[in-house]
């Protein structure tokens, strides 16, 4: 068993980093497997795991302690609060030294038997390794429908399109997670944020497996605050589609009032088309679209104010091994 506190100068370090909220049955399966997968690449390699414990209210913590005490490649973090998943993974690629950097969830639906596959095209020269997920075992019609509106919604606004399925599963060279470790925004979205950064990408394919224990991390409500995250941290799309809906319904409400009086002007008589009503109509659309394109601009304002205030990104209540 390979252990970072016996590592050579001439071994290629990879660190692994995953969040875990509520993962207490899915903690120690998912270290056999990262073992299982850096054993199977022979003595060449070594590894350290990070994994960091989003405020968890079950038994995660004390199992990453357990984990970490039997192993020093196995390291932990437990922040003060549930921060949320792209926070607490930036947590453990703040910490992370190694020559490349996997990052993925801990609940085996991220098999780390795609490790070999993606160190090779690393070692090949891809600098990012993204992966794509084509199927998940068991997986309801519902979160399909869910995961395809996410991502339509997502490639529409976005500036920076992604390919359907492709989750926070990726490796990164040092080059480029030394990169995100300067990035300080708080509103984070690494799919949008990796491929923002460029450097030659390669991508691979996979069946996710079900998920071990535990239920899913992301729930409708969880999901549509990332897809508004990525959406209004990585493109100004809406600020200029909600611009051009007001200049399209302006033009339509002019030509609208502009043909409704020429009609009642050409026949004499109001009883076909009432100028009160047709005032009412065009008068509360556009209330309706001016409240919308509001509501959109303070979103962005919020954003902005979260950043001014310059908080911290996140807080650490332990460590352990690190």
């Amino acid at each position: 068993m390979m252990m970072s506190d016996n590592l050579h100068q001439d071994k290629i370090l990879i660190s692994v980093v995953s969040p875990a909220y509520n993962e207490q049955g899915n903690i120690a399966p998912m270290i056999n497997e990262v073992k299982n997968a850096f054993l199977g690449l022979g003595q060449g390699f070594d590894f350290e795991y990070i994994i960091v414990d989003d405020g968890s209210t079950d038994n995660t913590w004390p199992e990453i302690t357990d984990e970490a005490g039997k192993d020093q490649g196995i390291k932990g973090i437990r922040l003060s609060r549930n921060f949320g998943q792209q926070i607490a993974l930036s947590a453990g690629i703040d910490l992370v030294q190694g020559q490349a950097l996997i990052f993925c969830d801990v609940d085996l639906q991220h098999p780390p038997s795609l490790f070999p596959s993606m160190i090779r095209e690393w070692q090949n020269g891809a600098k990012v390794v993204n992966t794509i997920r084509l199927e998940t075992a068991n997986s309801h019609f519902p979160k399909k429908i869910l995961s395809k509106i996410f991502y339509h919604l997502i490639n529409f606004l976005s500036d920076l399109p992604l390919k359907e399925g492709m989750a926070d599963f990726k490796l990164l060279d040092k080059s480029v997670y030394s990169k995100l470790q300067i990035m300080h925004e708080r509103n984070r979205f690494l799919r949008g944020l990796i491929p923002w950064l460029g450097f030659p990408q390669k991508t691979i394919t996979y069946k996710a497996p079900q998920r071990l224990s535990g239920s899913a991390l992301y729930d409708f409500g969880k999901s549509l605050k990332l897809a508004r995250i990525g959406i209004l941290s990585m493109s100004t799309r809406p600020l200029k589609y909600v611009a051009y809906l007001g200049l399209t319904l302006t033009f339509l409400s002019l030509l609208g009032l502009t043909i409704s009086l020429g009609l009642i002007i050409a026949n004499n008589n109001t009883r076909y088309i009432s100028p009160t009503f047709l005032l009412m109509l065009f008068n509360t659309l556009l209330i309706g679209i001016v409240l919308c394109c509001l509501g959109i601009v303070a979103l962005y304002i919020s954003f902005l104010y979260q950043e001014i205030i310059q908080r911290p990104l996140y807080i650490i209540e332990k460590k352990i091994n690190l």
